[in-house]
């Protein structure tokens, strides 16, 4: 277990990966908060079909598995099929310019529910209060970034050749709960999740119409085996070292 650890952080590619992921989390965080600079007036936009949607506090829980069941889902397309890994970082941030824009141009608020939480279990009621708690006021939710993921995860992982079916089946019905988890927590509206899947299209005919990702997998790949290479004639050399040793 200790050395299936230290190979996982060691081996080149996942260092790439962690480094990659912590950039795009790091840059949704600043562009996120940075936005709240440039907005004045906040709009609700909920929908007739809002109303209709019920409210259900227990699916707070798979809500709040959208960061590991994310990163999860890119890691393991990152380590099958890395070319539609990288074509989903450009789309990522392709994605996170456009919301951005939008948070700008037209910002958003989500009226939350009054939760009586004396109806909940204990620990349902204190999950939900801390997920609450840690986007509140619940600003710019349109687009929604949770689905906006959600959706590129799916896509990334059913377009790629590499991934088999019984794993793209299972995740991506997993990834599509968390959206509707969304709004069955009252985190967004049903336009947030709309607007994120149009979002979603569109970056993703940039990427792939204009080809946007070929040099930079290229440069990726041309360090990658350079650093295999390293790797290699270390191996060899603590080889030969016990070899001459003994």
């Amino acid at each position: 277990m200790k050395k299936k650890l230290k190979d996982f952080f060691s081996d080149f590619l996942n260092k790439k990966f962690i480094i990659s992921i912590i950039a795009l989390m790091l840059l949704q965080a600043i562009l996120y908060w940075s936005v709240k600079l440039f907005q004045i007036d906040y709009h609700y936009i909920n929908a007739t079909i809002d109303s209709k949607i019920p409210f259900i506090p227990q699916f707070v829980f798979i809500y709040d598995l959208f960061y590991p069941a994310v990163l999860l889902t890119m890691y393991y397309i990152f380590c099958k099929d890395r070319k539609n890994y990288y074509k989903g970082v450009i789309a990522g941030i392709i994605g996170y310019l456009v919301c951005d824009i939008i948070f700008i141009c037209y910002p958003t608020i989500m009226n939350r529910p009054i939760v009586d939480y004396s109806t909940l279990d204990w620990f349902t009621g204190l999950v939900l209060k801390i997920t609450y708690a840690a986007d509140s006021p619940a600003l710019n939710c349109c687009p929604s970034i949770h689905c906006l993921f959600c959706y590129q995860a799916i896509f990334s992982l059913c377009v790629s050749k590499k991934v088999k079916w019984k794993v793209k089946i299972p995740v991506s019905l997993f990834l599509f709960l968390i959206v509707l988890t969304t709004m069955l927590v009252k985190q967004h509206y049903f336009y947030d999740a709309v607007l994120a899947f149009i979002i979603f299209v569109i970056m993703n005919v940039i990427v792939y119409k204009f080809k946007l990702y070929p040099k930079f997998t290229n440069k990726l790949k041309k360090k990658y085996n350079e650093e295999k290479e390293k790797q290699s004639k270390r191996k060899e050399s603590k080889k030969n070292k016990k070899i001459n040793t003994n």
